[in-house]
């Protein structure tokens, strides 16, 4: 059976079938701190960013990254348990492109569909209420199972690159998903059940 995808948008919130992907609050702070500082939370193709208390909050509740040309989300699963957290940032000298990264920092929700069920929603608000031509996203090169997802999310591979995470060098990928084939990738506009 096809039905049509629906998102609910509620201000701050966007929820999806299994998730919400909501604006950080006060109450996240120390969550957001321990997942900075655990080598766990980032895995291995992701570099810890290691952010005091004080600086989590400037950079969450001041307003850093929730604006116009930012917004970062916490992940919770419906039962209301934090999983992570996916950002996306309007490159300032391409304004009609987004940049989206994703962390899923509760390692037992890894390997789910979780992640992919974030970056979809995000990408349909981006390219569907934000109005943006493309999304990108970098990858480590080793990363098998995200640059999956991001074929099956309509990605196509822009080029290799090697880019800087956290003070760490590292060889990548660089993806990208424009608006046509994001008109073009039935996963964005039904749901099979």
């Amino acid at each position: 059976m096809i039905i049509r995808i629906s998102m609910t948008i509620f201000g701050n919130t966007i929820k999806t079938p299994r998730l919400v992907l909501r604006k950080v609050d006060e109450e996240d702070i120390p969550l957001l701190v321990d997942w900075s500082n655990s080598e766990v939370a980032h895995g291995e193709y992701l570099t810890p960013d290691r952010i005091s208390v004080e600086q989590c909050r400037k950079e969450h509740l001041a307003g850093m990254h929730w604006n116009e040309q930012k917004r970062a989300f916490i992940i919770e699963v419906k039962n209301g348990l934090p999983i992570g957290t996916i950002h996306y940032w309007i490159r300032p000298e391409q304004h009609h492109c987004g940049v989206m990264a994703l962390k899923i920092a509760e390692q037992q929700y890894r390997s789910n569909g979780y992640g992919t069920e974030a970056q979809k929603y995000i990408i349909i608000h981006l390219m569907q209420r934000v109005k943006l031509a493309a999304v990108e996203m970098y990858t480590d090169i080793d990363n098998i199972s995200q640059q999956r997802c991001l074929h099956k999310l309509g990605f196509e591979l822009v080029k290799s690159l090697q880019y800087a995470d956290g003070g760490v060098k590292r060889t990548g990928h660089l993806y990208r998903l424009d608006a046509e084939h994001f008109r073009n990738t039935p996963m964005y506009h039904f749901h099979y059940e």
